[in-house]
C-alpha cells in the first residue's frame, strides 16, 4: 500500500508540474487589410486615378467654296479696209459696217475733209484733212478739255506720230489720237483718230487699239498692191 500511495503522489506531482508549464496563449487574431471606407468617405483610401487629357480636336472652320470664273474673249476675224483716194489702210472686225462721208470744212477753209465711220453714233471715226488748214491744233486743245484733264501721250504708229489724250468718266473711256503734220501722208492728208469705249463691254477698248495699231498710210506708187476692201462713200 505505501508503493501504491507513492504513486499516487509522483502522479498527482507530474500532473501538477505539466500543468504550471502550459501558458494559455490568447487566441489568435487573424491580420485582414482594412476594408476600404465608401469612396468619398471621410476614411476614404482608394487611389485617385487621374486619365490622360485627350489631345484637343482642331476646330474646322468652314469656308466658302472657291469660285473660278473664266472669261472667254472671243476674237472676231478682221478684215482689212483701204482708201485708195485718202491713201490710208485699217484693219478691223469683219462684221464692222466702215463708210466714209465728206464733212463741212472750217469757214473760209479749203479744200476737202472726210470722216470715216467705223462705230455709230461717233463711238469710233477717222478724220481726214489737208494738213494746211492747221486743224491738229484744234483737235488737241479740244481734246485738252475733256474732263477729268486726258492723259496725253506722244505715240508711233506704223511710222506715224500721234498726240495721245485719253480720259475716263462715268464708265466710258475717250481717246483721240491726233497725227503730226509732219507724219501726213504723199498726198497732205492728216488723219485725227477718236473712239469712246464703254467700260461695261469687256475687251472693247482693247479691240478698239488693235484698229488704230493697224493704221497706216501708203503712197501712191504702192496703192495698187494694198490688199483691203475700198472703203464705200456715203452722202
Amino acid at each position: 500500500m505505501k508503493l501504491s500511495g507513492t504513486v499516487i503522489v509522483l502522479v498527482l506531482i507530474a500532473l501538477l508540474l505539466s500543468a504550471g508549464c502550459t501558458t494559455s496563449s490568447p487566441a489568435s487574431v487573424t491580420q485582414s487589410s482594412p476594408v476600404p471606407s465608401t469612396p468619398g468617405g471621410p476614411m476614404a483610401t482608394w487611389p485617385v486615378t487621374t486619365a490622360a487629357a485627350e489631345p484637343p480636336v482642331p476646330a474646322v472652320t468652314a469656308s466658302a467654296p472657291q469660285v473660278t470664273v473664266t472669261v472667254i474673249h472671243y476674237i472676231i476675224p478682221t478684215k482689212a479696209w483701204k482708201d485708195t483716194d485718202l491713201h490710208f489702210a485699217f484693219e478691223a472686225p469683219q462684221d464692222w459696217v466702215v463708210t466714209t462721208r465728206l464733212v463741212s470744212l472750217p469757214e473760209g477753209s479749203q479744200g476737202l475733209m472726210y470722216k470715216t465711220e467705223l462705230v455709230p453714233d461717233d463711238a469710233f471715226s477717222i478724220i481726214t484733212y489737208p494738213v494746211n488748214l492747221n486743224q491738229d491744233q484744234a483737235y488737241r486743245d479740244t481734246f485738252r478739255n475733256w474732263r477729268p484733264a486726258p492723259v496725253e501721250t506722244t505715240v508711233d504708229i506704223n511710222g506715224i506720230t500721234f498726240g495721245r489724250f485719253e480720259t475716263s468718266a462715268y464708265g466710258e473711256t475717250h481717246v483721240g489720237y491726233v497725227a503730226q503734220k509732219a507724219s501726213a501722208n504723199d498726198l497732205g492728208y492728216a488723219s485725227v483718230i477718236t473712239y469712246t469705249a464703254n467700260s461695261s463691254r469687256m475687251f472693247e477698248q482693247d479691240d478698239f487699239e488693235k484698229v488704230v495699231s493697224s493704221f497706216t498710210y501708203f503712197t501712191k506708187d504702192k496703192a495698187v498692191n494694198v490688199t483691203g476692201t475700198e472703203i464705200p462713200r456715203v452722202r
